[in-house]
């Protein structure tokens, strides 16, 4: 199922809220109650918020959504930050991709590249370069995790100790202004943490719908990062807190 724009927009007013009113999303949207909670009603059906009396909230911060319905969420934003980080990346580049489903999308993107070396635990990036001739995909022992598509475990997190790759593109569950990169399960965090230890050059690639989701586990720091690939910054506060840390940030518009 597709979100339409004012569900993708109701998604956005959760971001860091415990709850939000049918009320005030009405008087925000300029739309009937009624309307809003079919909109809710959807968005609850699909795992991607919760359903409180008289509004809704986002998700606990030790639940993540399903592999699928990440898939859903700002999947425009996704494939346009995918586009620019494709070509930021030159041919014959030791790339490292992980965990979630902006991965998918930015493998999508680089598979016209030439000489290209990736190293990945997540199997929908290794079957995106499948037949491709000139790109060598290197894929991590682990534990499968079926419902997500990857490897995670010990097992895992050495295969990424023993490469330094010219680019770590990582995306993780939630960006927190003061925590930095955050996830939703330990597994997920140590995974990110390797690939981010072994590279030159450090790619996050977030969507704004990221910013104050609840999320636990500990990644990194923004003094991690090198460069920063989202659809939008509409916080100067944030902006002036990634600057601080030197980080070029590359906003991927519509009209990029």
């Amino acid at each position: 199922m597709k979100l339409n724009v004012r569900q993708e927009l109701i998604l956005a007013q959760l971001s860091g809220k415990e709850f939000v009113s049918v009320e005030s999303l009405s008087l925000h949207f300029d739309m009937a109650a009624q309307t809003i909670r079919r909109d809710i009603t959807q968005l609850c059906d699909l795992g991607l918020a919760r359903r409180h009396h008289g509004g809704v909230g986002q998700l606990p911060s030790a639940e993540n959504l399903s592999f699928g319905n990440r898939r859903i969420i700002n999947a425009q934003e996704k494939e346009l930050i995918a586009q620019c980080i494709a070509s930021f990346i030159p041919d014959n580049a030791s790339i490292a991709l992980g965990i979630g489903t902006t991965m998918e999308a930015i493998a999508k993107q680089l598979r016209p590249k030439k000489g290209l070396k990736i190293i990945t635990n997540n199997l929908n990036v290794a079957s995106i370069f499948f037949q491709k001739s000139d790109i060598e995909v290197l894929v991590s022992g682990g534990n499968l995790r079926p419902a997500d598509q990857d490897l995670i475990g010990e097992q895992t997190v050495e295969f990424f100790n023993n490469f330094h790759v010219d680019f770590a593109i990582v995306s993780v569950g939630s960006l927190d202004i003061q925590r930095g990169l955050m996830d939703f399960d330990r597994d997920n965090a140590c995974i990110t943490q390797a690939i981010l230890n072994n590279a030159e050059h450090k790619i996050l690639a977030a969507d704004m719908s990221k910013w104050n989701k609840k999320a636990f586990a500990k990644v990194a720091g923004f003094s991690s990062i090198d460069y920063f690939f989202t659809d939008q910054i509409d916080n100067s506060v944030i902006a002036d807190q990634l600057q601080q840390h030197n980080i070029e940030i590359t906003t991927c518009a519509k009209d990029t």
